[in-house]
């Protein structure tokens, strides 16, 4: 026993022994713990130099192609080797990412670990040594081309001045569509309308979370447009985010929803919860009675047990995506409720059942932004078709649904001429034609351009290689009530888009009434009976409240909720 306490001994002296000479200081030899190292990324103010090999100085003007006037943009410049080379005035290898609360000025921005520099006259400089092989993209937003520009400079010396023409495909202003992001957190309203200028976006919901937000401490929630400035219009809300029920983007507060906390429905560190109040409907009508609008947030991702119960009650605006692919993310959500007898169901097809169910249910797009060192701002967006172009007329157009979200493409649709968001109605037996509109027009590569009759694709069109510009027209027949929408899209993933996130783009449905009658899909009204089940005795069961009483009123609600789907099914089985 003693033998073998002196080996332990020894062991302890030998580990000792290692551990000064790893972190010889002073401290550690007194006593005090070292510091603990942390892992970052490199960093350089200056961009790479080959040895033997002169640098160059380029001088850069990014301009319209038509107008010759400048162009805020995005450019990302490197070598044949793959090398950032970032102008003068930003870093060649930036920080990691981190929640930079307070963000006033965007130097950069980073995609999935690629580095932009935020050019926000159109101008530039940078230095680069004498070689061939550059390549150059230059961003401004999704109706300007995004040309891959190869610069040759082997054999040039001292300075090289270069123009950078823009060709612009489409412009979405001119046809009253104003462009948004729905979802932006940790930017200040100058640097934010810094980024609008470079993104080419029209609108930017900026939210706080918490108490301790710099938005909201800074008091910049006002009820007003924070700036209004060449057309462009930036807005301090709220998020509410309750872990189980699901997020809630809010457009146009003017008192921010009690009470104010980062999460709700969680353990707090102490002995007493959080509670799940208020209720998401209920939300929705603290805004309403402010004059705003309420959405699921980041929907796509996050389907929470409210999901169903604001469809059903009405007491919702629309669903968010962060980004509007259908196709190929279907089952990728953050929170996965299960519903017996079905598998795992993401929250498109769920968006697609609560139509059929008779839900109105528009889309709108954000991005969830927190900093520069994530996700570019408007990297996916709202569409809004104004009739005035004001905080007001975006919110307008919002509520009647007339709304696209896009990373890309950029679309139109109409049925016997009436825009996204509007109702057909047909009295009599039918079948009745509907004459559908649609086309598309976008600066990156699409496969597919699809019309959606009632969840179902009823008209799939292959899209060539380059092309930009995609029209259809098709007659569909309805002798049920239902609903339209298009949508389109890449089945290849992209870097530049936000998440590597396939480009694509969804409309809000156009709403098809006949004899009065809601929707009612048998398939869609049994799944959607079966989830709010589930919903109800999760609010029955496990939702934390802070009295009976408010118990009593969230299972009253979900009892509804469930009431709205059982009808559905009941109209489905006598059809």
């Amino acid at each position: 026993m003693k033998r073998r306490s002196l080996v332990n001994l020894l062991v302890i002296h030998i580990l000792l022994l290692a551990l000064l000479l790893a972190f010889p200081s002073a401290s550690w030899a007194h006593g005090a713990p070292p510091q603990r190292a942390v892992k970052q990324e490199a960093t350089k103010e200056s961009n790479v130099e080959i040895a033997g090999v002169d640098n160059v100085i380029v001088r850069g003007r990014v301009v319209d192609a038509k107008t010759g006037e400048a162009l805020p943009c995005r450019i990302h410049i490197e070598n044949r080797d793959g090398i950032y080379y970032a102008p003068e005035g930003h870093k060649a290898i930036s920080m990691p990412k981190v929640n930079n609360n307070g963000i006033v000025h965007e130097a950069d921005v980073i995609n999935r670990g690629k580095v932009w520099a935020v050019i926000e006259e159109g101008s530039f400089a940078v230095s680069l040594p004498a070689i061939d092989g550059y390549r150059v993209e230059i961003a401004h937003g999704l109706e300007y081309e995004l040309p891959l520009i190869a610069l040759d400079l082997d054999g040039q010396s001292d300075k090289v001045e270069r123009t950078f023409t823009l060709k612009r495909g489409i412009n979405m202003r001119e046809r009253n569509w104003m462009s948004a992001d729905t979802h932006v957190h940790n930017l200040m309203p100058e640097g934010t309308y810094r980024q609008m200028r470079v993104e080419a976006l029209d609108y930017v919901n900026l939210m706080f979370i918490g108490p301790e937000h710099p938005l909201f401490k800074a008091g910049y929630v006002t009820g007003t447009p924070t700036i209004v400035k060449d057309g462009r219009i930036v807005y301090v809300s709220q998020e509410v985010r309750d872990a189980q029920q699901g997020h809630m983007t809010l457009l146009g507060i003017t008192d921010p929803i009690e009470p104010i906390r980062v999460f709700t429905g969680v353990d707090r560190p102490s002995s007493v919860p959080w509670w799940h109040e208020p209720l998401n409907w209920e939300v929705y009508d603290h805004l309403h009675a402010q004059g705003g609008l309420a959405f699921h947030a980041h929907f796509l991702y996050w389907p929470g047990y409210g999901s169903p119960l604001t469809a059903a009650l009405g007491k919702i605006d629309g669903v968010e995506w962060l980004t509007p692919d259908m196709v190929e993310r279907n089952s990728r959500t953050r929170q996965d409720i299960e519903v017996p007898g079905y598998p795992l169901l993401g929250a498109g097809p769920m968006w697609y059942h609560m139509l059929n169910c008779g839900a109105r249910i528009p889309v709108v797009g954000g991005t969830d932004k927190m900093n520069e060192k994530r996700v570019v701002g408007g990297g996916n967006r709202t569409y809004a078709r104004v009739d005035t172009w004001d905080h007001q007329g975006f919110l307008s157009a919002l509520d009647r649904g007339e709304t696209f979200t896009t990373n890309g493409p950029l679309l139109d649709l109409s049925a016997n001429e009436k825009p996204m968001g509007s109702e057909l109605r047909f009295e009599g037996k039918g079948p009745f034609a509907v004459k559908v509109k649609t086309a598309c027009f976008t600066q990156k590569s699409i496969e597919y351009f699809q019309i959606i009759k009632d969840g179902q694709v009823v008209f799939d069109k292959s899209v060539a290689s380059g092309q930009k510009i995609v029209r259809i027209e098709k007659e569909l027949h309805f002798s049920e009530s239902g609903w339209i929408a298009v949508r389109c899209g890449s089945r290849q993933r992209d870097r530049d888009n936000w998440e590597n996130a396939y480009t694509a783009a969804h409309s809000s449905p156009i709403y098809v009434t006949v004899n009065g009658k809601k929707p009612a899909d048998k398939d869609s009204a049994n799944y959607m009976t079966a989830r709010s089940q589930v919903a109800l005795e999760w609010v029955k069961n496990t939702a934390r409240f802070s009295s009976d009483e408010y118990r009593e009123r969230a299972v009253t609600s979900f009892e509804k909720a469930l009431l709205f789907y059982q009808e559905a099914r009941n109209r489905a089985s006598k059809d």
